[in-house]
């Protein structure tokens, strides 16, 4: 376990936490049964990074074959076998994030505009889109085992990597991953199909997910640039919130996930051998659930003001070697030799 790693789960444990709180608490009344989608994908998040830190998954690419993979160390509680379910898992938890992201847009899109709300995702129907990401996560997992499950040649072919990249041997490691092309014994190269196959599968899976992304929140925009003159400034001013705190939360996963993973995927299918996609993907996914949470609690007034207001109430002053009292008409200021609090 690294102490990058560790940081970055602590941060995403607290910021999501919070932000569960402000939705609780601080949502206006326009949030409606968007609150349960915001909430559904901060405990998403808290999960993700409860499961992201003792897992220990480390990713590499190395020629024609990438491999994602975790050590099976003496005091291990798990044993080879089920270490490989955890690293399936960890895909799936991968997989269905991407359907985190498009769902947000469905919804927003169906709160503009009445008709396809009333048809999708109104009622009952925003369950629907709550069962979308296992639905990905499914699928996600189902490729990766039937496509990139271990195998003889795949764990020959990456023997030396593992013991270059962290000194183990093969055999102590549980992985999934897959080489994209095979040697015919004369040189050449042969396409492996069912690699080809379950990498066009995720490649589906990524661009349904940004497909929904960009339609839906470019049909956003356009509804809510008509809808400036009819809606009242506050019910405007709060869709625009929303919005906006929507398109950084999705710049921030395709950044710090959709780009990093479609490199860790293209360099191996080009047969291209480039040691910083490795440590650029693990890197960046592990970053993801620290700031996602971030967008919201500077977009969206009521969380932002909520957050500053307990700033305001309570500020840590530092030590003094006396104590001094000063006095205003409207404030006092105490400060005391070890710490000090000032009320405003």
């Amino acid at each position: 376990m690294s102490y990058y790693q560790l940081i970055c789960t602590v941060i995403s444990l607290l910021l999501n936490m919070i932000l569960i709180w402000l939705i609780w608490k601080k949502s206006p009344a326009q949030t409606g049964k968007y609150r349960w989608l915001m909430m559904y994908t901060a405990c998403f998040e808290i999960c993700w990074g409860l499961f992201d830190l003792p897992a220990e998954i480390i990713a590499h690419s190395v020629g024609c074959a990438f491999v994602v993979f975790r050590i099976n160390r003496p005091d291990s509680l798990l044993n080879n076998e089920y270490s490989s379910w955890v690293v399936l898992v960890y895909t799936a938890i991968f997989g269905a994030s991407m359907a985190v992201f498009a769902s947000h847009f469905v919804y927003r899109y169906g709160s503009i505009d009445p008709s396809f709300g009333k048809k999708f995702t109104s009622g009952w129907k925003l369950g629907i889109i709550l069962i979308f990401p296992v639905i990905f996560s499914f699928w996600w997992a189902g490729v990766v085992r039937y496509c990139f499950w271990p195998n003889e040649d795949t764990k020959e072919y990456i023997r030396e990597l593992i013991n270059r990249t962290v000194g183990e041997d093969v055999e102590n490691i549980s992985y999934i991953g897959t080489m994209f092309y095979q040697s015919s014994g004369t040189n050449d190269l042969d396409f492996n199909s069912v690699a080809w196959i379950g990498v066009c599968q995720m490649f589906l899976m990524v661009g349904f997910s940004m497909g929904c992304v960009f339609g839906f929140g470019t049909g956003c925009y356009f509804l809510l640039s008509d809808q400036l003159s009819i809606l009242s400034a506050a019910a405007n001013n709060f869709q625009k919130q929303l919005f906006y705190s929507l398109v950084l939360q999705t710049l921030i996963p395709l950044v710090l996930m959709h780009i990093p993973i479609t490199i860790f995927f293209i360099c191996p299918m080009l047969n291209l051998d480039l040691d910083f996609t490795s440590v650029f993907v693990a890197s960046t996914i592990t970053l993801y659930p620290a700031v996602d949470p971030l967008p919201s609690f500077f977009v969206i007034k009521s969380y932002r003001e909520a957050i500053l207001s307990f700033f305001r109430k309570v500020k840590v002053i530092p030590p003094r070697n006396t104590m001094i009292g000063t006095y205003t008409q409207n404030s006092a200021v105490i400060y005391n030799t070890k710490l000090g609090v000032k009320i405003i």
